[in-house]
């Protein structure tokens, strides 16, 4: 049997109507992992405390003249050390190394002043090296009142109540002996140190790292 020619083709009819999404399929595998990155910059190391450390109070000192700070409490939440003797004041330097040091001296005066103090006198707080070589390490000055006005009044003189704060970091040397001291300098007023009340005198020594 012969086959007839191949009619033309039909024109193709509209498109139909977008059907539903179907389900969404599995999740495929998991990719490899990319390649490590550049190690960043090591960062500044920072300051650390070790356990070679003191922390003092002492509630009130009467006196006229200079003398070391002495006879300090370390009960909670101050803390004691083998190397601070809290009866004397003195702390023994352990280790050669870097040291914070920190005093918060209040004081208060017995009695009001009835003389201008001379321009020499300038009584202060200071944490000294008393051995092997004596060094003052920090000091910090009384504050002071001083009126100068023209045939009417000249007065210097300490204010009757103040605090006086003394901080720094020091290399020390294993050996070495430090104290907290007040300094007179001339000045012969009673003082309360520790202030009235309660505020005290806390001083403090740390190693550093």
């Amino acid at each position: 049997m012969i086959s007839g020619p191949i009619g033309p083709t039909g024109d193709i009819g509209p498109t139909g109507d977008t059907g539903p999404t179907g389900p969404i399929g599995p999740t495929g595998d998991t990719g490899p992992t990319g390649p490590t990155g550049d190690t960043g910059p090591i960062g500044p190391t920072g300051t650390a405390l070790l356990n070679e450390s003191f922390s003092a109070f002492l509630p009130a000192a009467s006196t006229a003249a200079s003398t070391q700070l002495s006879g300090w409490t370390v009960t909670a939440p101050y803390f004691d050390n083998t190397t601070f003797d809290e009866t004397t004041g003195n702390y023994t330097v352990p280790d050669t190394g870097t040291y914070l040091i920190n005093a918060t001296i209040n004081y208060s005066t017995t009695a009001s002043v009835t003389v201008s103090l001379g321009a020499g006198i300038n009584p202060a707080f200071v944490v000294r090296r008393t051995s092997p070589i004596v060094t003052d390490l920090v000091s910090g000055l009384f504050p002071l009142l001083d009126v100068n006005v023209a045939l009417v009044l000249s007065l210097r003189a300490v204010l009757g109540s103040g605090t006086v704060t003394l901080t720094g970091e020091f290399e020390l040397t294993a050996g070495d002996v430090i104290g907290l001291f007040y300094e007179a300098n001339g000045l012969t007023i009673p003082l309360n140190l520790g202030g009235t009340g309660t505020p005290g005198i806390v001083w403090s020594i740390s190693r550093l790292t």
